[in-house]
């Protein structure tokens, strides 16, 4: 049974970093959008 936690623990870890890591890219990406659009 432990292991069995820690496989699935390391599984929703690994998904949520990288849904996260996903969602700071996002609005990096948008603020530079955004930053463009009122320079020009």
């Amino acid at each position: 049974m432990f292991w069995v936690g820690l496989i699935l623990g390391l599984v929703l870890g690994a998904n949520i970093s990288l849904f996260l890591y996903a969602v700071i890219l996002t609005g990096k990406r948008s603020d530079e959008a955004l930053e463009r659009r009122n320079i020009k």
